[in-house]
């Protein structure tokens, strides 16, 4: 029997107290994005394994949106603006490689998964759970399968992406870790206090203009523009950056709270192993792009791989690969989601009325 919290706030501050204790024994043991992924195994583990149901409240991850979102602005200095209009090959590849992930998996949920049409669409979008869930409900899907190859794709997506990248890169993912906080900068009272007023600034408006992913995209934007301009030059906390990764790590692994074990085998499995294809699809592209363009092969393939924009956004930044590129190949994607989606959600709701007739 599930243990009885009546307080959302305490439900959440124990989430996040086993996030962190998952992400500080990740980051002592020197694995990749401890905070993310000790925070998502934690939370998952315990979902599985105890009475207690880990929820974080809805608003939390909105302010873990609204600091990533800033901390991938400051990506966009003057500099990497300068060399933005040589990420337009490489945008049109990812749009291209979206869709075709996209319906690879599509038929992989309608086949093996035997998912209705409109559910087997849902499942396969290429990130964008949050408009995709939204829509979902409104569409008569199955909404719960549907998060659940979302969050299971996900999951195989944070795991393998560092794994894959050291292999490519060389990239030291322990030296990484340990570098976010020995080199951070020092806190500046004025630039900082800045910073926090924009995002502050940017929660407001994404409260009184809701459209999708606004927490997350509007901060983005904003901290785009300031640091692109000269006007601020300031990173992020590092103690405010691990808060946001286990706040995204243990909402990922809470997720699990709302399943039984044969669901996740069941869905989770099958996404699962759709989640490893496309990872090597991307780096199969990635690769196959990056001497084409002369770009590393590492922000190609974080770029190219159909995740969540907050979740792989996290990863390059936690790993500093190019998080201004990442970012600008994942709000893509999310636009085209955004408009396409509808379309697509259409032409299935014909193709099963036809079937129903």
């Amino acid at each position: 029997m599930p243990m009885t919290i009546s307080s959302p706030a305490l439900r959440g501050l124990m989430t996040l107290a086993v996030g962190a204790g998952g992400g500080c024994l990740f980051f002592f043991l020197k694995l990749p994005l401890p905070w993310v992924l000790g925070a998502m195994f934690a939370n998952a583990l315990l979902a599985q394994a105890t009475s207690f149901q880990p929820k974080l409240p809805p608003a939390w991850r909105g302010y873990a949106m609204i600091a990533i979102g800033t901390m991938l602005g400051t990506g966009f200095t003057h500099d990497v603006v300068v060399r933005a209009h040589s990420w337009i090959p490489s945008l049109i590849v990812m749009a291209l490689l979206s869709l075709v992930f996209c319906l690879g998996a599509y038929w992989l949920f309608k086949r093996w998964g035997r998912m209705d049409r409109m559910t087997a669409l849902f499942a396969a979008m290429p990130g964008g759970l949050s408009v995709v869930s939204m829509l979902a409900e409104e569409h008569k899907t199955e909404v719960n399968r549907v998060v659940l190859c979302h969050t299971a794709r996900i999951v195989v997506l944070l795991i393998t992406a560092p794994i894959l990248i050291q292999m490519i890169s060389g990239i030291d993912l322990a030296e990484a870790n340990r570098a976010s906080f020995t080199e951070a900068e020092p806190l500046d009272p004025l630039r900082h206090g800045a910073m926090a007023l924009v995002a502050l600034a940017c929660w407001w408006l994404g409260q009184r203009f809701r459209f999708p992913s606004a927490q997350l995209l509007l901060p983005l934007f904003a901290s785009a523009a300031l640091h692109m301009t000269g006007v601020l030059t300031v990173h992020v906390p590092p103690l405010l950056s691990a808060a946001a990764q286990i706040i995204i790590g243990g909402s990922v692994g809470a997720r699990f709270a709302s399943y039984t074990l044969r669901q996740i085998a069941r869905d989770g499995g099958i996404a699962a192993g759709v989640g490893i294809a496309l990872a090597l699809g991307s780096l199969a592209g990635a690769m196959a792009l990056a001497p084409m363009i002369d770009a590393p092969v590492a922000p190609l393939f974080l770029a190219y791989l159909p995740g969540g924009a907050p979740e792989l956004g996290v990863v390059a930044l936690a790993l500093g690969i190019d998080p201004a590129m990442v970012a600008a190949h994942h709000v893509l994607r999310v636009f085209l989601i955004v408009a396409l989606l509808p379309f697509a959600a259409g032409w299935a709701a014909r193709d099963r009325d036809t079937d129903a007739g």
